[in-house]
């Protein structure tokens, strides 16, 4: 999204970072807010502080739930499921559509349907499945129901658009070793001390790196075309 942005200018809200831009018709403030929901809680608030705001937007990469999302694919949520209450919150109904017809006017394989925010990593497909099946969702991620709660909680509309990283056959049972759990990257040293002791997962490995490819090219494509239609 930066490279879509002008006269960008970076700043720290609380333990996030945070950059202010804007386009010809829209000012636009991205935060980095970390994996998981508490971590997602306190950027929203301390960014929430700064504003006021027109919309709200989650966004990132998720993972599949449906068996027909692959990776690249863009879901824009209907509700966010919050996977420790049960609790469900509704998107903004016109704000949605608009990001799914700029998806598609991006070309883009785009999705509609509930979305699960999980307090933990669903590593297999096992879990997955259960996790389709007991909350009705496409997809899955570790933000949104914080952002949509205090979005809602300030009458502010709220959307999430997310990209497909894995599918839902996918299995995560090993990334944490290896990942940071707060900005979600590799972590060299744990990875090639991984690798010496399972090989054999290299191959997986560089399918995973495919999939982050495709699901970072679909947001750039995403939000190339939906912030070129923000007029407020």
């Amino acid at each position: 999204m930066l490279r879509q942005l002008r006269q960008v200018s970076r700043q720290r809200a609380g333990d996030s970072t945070l950059w202010r831009g804007s386009t010809p018709r829209a000012e636009v403030v991205l935060v980095k807010t970390g994996m998981g929901i508490v971590r997602a809680a306190a950027a929203a608030r301390a960014v929430c502080a700064s504003g006021p705001f027109d919309l709200f937007v989650s966004t990132g990469c998720s993972g599949a739930l449906a068996a027909e999302l692959a990776p690249g694919d863009v879901t824009v949520a209907t509700a966010v499921v919050d996977g420790r209450t049960g609790g469900r919150i509704e998107t903004h109904p016109q704000q949605s559509d608009g990001a799914r017809r700029a998806a598609e006017r991006a070309t883009l394989h785009v999705t509609s349907g509930c979305v699960l925010c999980s307090p933990q990593v669903l590593a297999s497909a096992e879990d997955k499945r259960a996790a389709a099946a007991q909350h009705g969702a496409v997809a899955v991620e570790m933000e949104g129901a914080a952002i949509a709660t205090l979005a809602a909680e300030h009458s502010i509309p709220f959307i999430s658009v997310r990209a497909v990283l894995d599918t839902a056959e996918t299995e995560l049972r090993d990334a944490g070793r290896f990942m940071d759990p707060q900005t979600g990257a590799v972590k060299p040293l744990a990875l090639a001390g991984y690798l010496a002791t399972h090989p054999s997962a290299l191959a997986d490995l560089l399918a995973m790196q495919r999939m982050m490819r495709a699901a970072h090219t679909s947001l750039e494509r995403f939000f190339a075309v939906w912030l070129s239609t923000l007029d407020s």
